[in-house]
């Protein structure tokens, strides 16, 4: 092995630069519809739910695409499974930009969310394979911070962007990007090592074993509070906080971007904090990795609360600290990862990364259904809409995270 050490030795480098620059795109793609869902919703005449489902397609493809995913990692490593998968993406961004109806942009979105589908997972799988366990933490939010950097680079910058060269040529030029991600997944990153007993087991049987996690109350206890905190994260980043900012707030262009730039950074904070600070309590005797993920959920529910009571401009602000909190639910995946052998682990990872990207799917799409019930006044959704629908995603996560404290109470967290 070449070497399981420190940060910032080869081994690191050669990890970190393809897989975090390509996570980094991976958030860009996903999360430009935010910004641009007005110019997408004159050029093409969608409605809220139109939108919605649009949008939300990416998370289910996603989603689904973890099956074949987790397997593939388990089976042939991060490496060989990833760089394939990156092609699918090129065409989604192409098309996109090709796009001349809402059929084009639906089937645009299914490749790009099939093509992303194991930029996460794979860098996860490639770290635990190649760094020791306590530093996948800090390693992981190191990682997830590029994410929130490309979320925040998809708010004012793109439509800058837009602005320049037309929306089009954005998709284009994210095409070619994503082209060279895949070209530097396979000629940068370490070779896979083998996959040890997953190789000699059948393609099926390592597909029926992942699915047997979802009966074991130890996963889906982990599995809850990261449900509704990442849902947040995807169902607005990803596409509501806009359409928030100019229907609630009340803002125009400018001051919108800069707010959604602000809830970006909050995301990008908590990405890169989660891993750091959960080590830090914990060195400490303070707080454990669970307890550390349970109040941060909480936060997120109380804040969306207030968020859904004001409902107006002076809440805006609010979802920096939201996104902040929300992003902290990325401390569930080293906490499964512990739970877990390194034969399992690619599955276990890439199953709580479907369940999240399908709840996230379902929270996009109904805000657009609740919306659809709802005036659409001026060109904008419904005020008290919005308000119904945070404060229903506020309850969710409430109900997600009572149900870790139940599992927390009641020992279903034992490591396996």
């Amino acid at each position: 092995m070449e070497g399981k050490n420190s940060f910032l030795s080869p081994v690191f480098v050669r990890l970190f630069l393809p897989f975090g620059l390509g996570y980094f795109l991976s958030v860009f793609l996903g999360c430009a519809n935010a910004v641009m869902s007005p110019l997408l919703v004159s050029e093409f005449s969608l409605s809220p739910a139109d939108l919605g489902f649009m949008s939300s397609v990416y998370l289910i493809f996603f989603g689904v695409a973890q099956f074949p995913i987790g397997v593939f990692l388990d089976r042939f490593g991060a490496r060989l499974t990833l760089a394939p998968f990156l092609i699918f993406a090129v065409a989604g961004a192409a098309l996109f930009g090709a796009a001349r109806g809402f059929g084009a942009l639906v089937l645009s979105r299914a490749l790009v969310g099939v093509g992303l589908a194991g930029s996460l997972m794979a860098a996860f799988k490639a770290f635990a394979a190649w760094l020791p366990a306590e530093k996948l933490p800090v390693a992981y939010s190191a990682l997830s911070l590029m994410g929130g950097l490309g979320g925040m680079f998809a708010t004012r910058p793109v439509a800058m962007a837009f602005d320049a060269i037309g929306w089009r040529a954005v998709f284009f030029v994210l095409a070619a990007a994503t082209l060279a991600y895949a070209a530097a997944v396979w000629f940068v990153a370490p070779k896979d090592e083998p996959g040890g007993s997953a190789e000699k087991v059948p393609l099926l049987r390592l597909l029926s074993q992942m699915f047997a996690f979802l009966g074991e109350r130890r996963f889906l206890c982990v599995a809850a509070p990261a449900t509704a905190g990442q849902g947040v994260f995807f169902a607005y980043l990803y596409l509501w906080i806009g359409p928030w900012m100019y229907d609630v707030a009340g803002f125009g262009e400018a001051s919108a971007g800069a707010c959604m730039m602000a809830a970006f950074g909050g995301a990008a904070a908590g990405f890169f904090l989660n891993g750091v600070l959960a080590e830090w309590f914990e060195d400490r005797g303070w707080l454990s990795w669970e307890q550390f993920y349970l109040l941060s959920g909480a936060f997120v529910a109380v804040f969306l609360a207030v968020i859904a009571a004001v409902n107006g401009a002076a809440a805006a602000p609010l979802w920096c600290i939201v996104m902040f909190f929300a992003a902290m639910a990325m401390i569930s995946f080293p906490i499964t990862r512990r739970m877990y052998s390194g034969g399992e682990v690619g599955r276990a990872l890439s199953l709580l990364n479907f369940i999240i990207f399908l709840f996230s799917f379902l929270i996009q799409w109904l805000v657009g259904i609740v919306l659809d019930f709802y005036p659409v006044a001026g060109g904008h959704f419904s005020p008290e809409g919005h308000r119904v629908c945070v404060l229903a995603v506020a309850l969710f996560n409430l109900a997600c995270c009572a149900y870790f404290a139940l599992g927390m109470k009641l020992g279903w967290l034992r490591r396996g």
